[in-house]
């Protein structure tokens, strides 16, 4: 099991799992630069569902990403509202970094 899949909780380990975790790696760094993009784009917030639309992103890329960058501290949730379908999602907007950006598909330092 990979260090940097921070879904490996959730799959535990599955090799179909792991395999598309690693096929979606080339593409992380591009995917993660346009969903900040056009939430900078939108400083009120939008929901995952209304960025999967704008970019015409797989739900599961849009989702694995935006999981991503919470757990980066990129977004912030700033309200909620009701997705295409009528479910209710969080509302988030991107934030500048109080430091660096963290390096892609690097291991990162264990927290003491």
């Amino acid at each position: 099991m990979n260090d940097d899949d921070i879904t490996a909780n959730y799959h535990r380990g599955n090799p179909y799992s792991e395999a598309a975790q690693q096929r979606t790696k080339r593409n992380k760094a591009g995917d993660l630069i346009r969903i900040l993009k056009v939430l900078f784009e939108y400083p009120r917030g939008l929901t995952c569902d209304e960025v999967e639309v704008l970019l015409g992103m797989r739900h599961q890329t849009c989702s694995a990403r935006f999981t991503d960058m919470k757990k980066f501290n990129w977004i912030v949730k700033c309200g909620s509202r009701l997705t295409r379908t009528g479910s209710p999602a969080g509302v988030w907007r991107a934030v500048m970094p109080a430091t660096g950006l963290p390096l892609f598909d690097q291991p990162q330092a264990p927290t003491p």
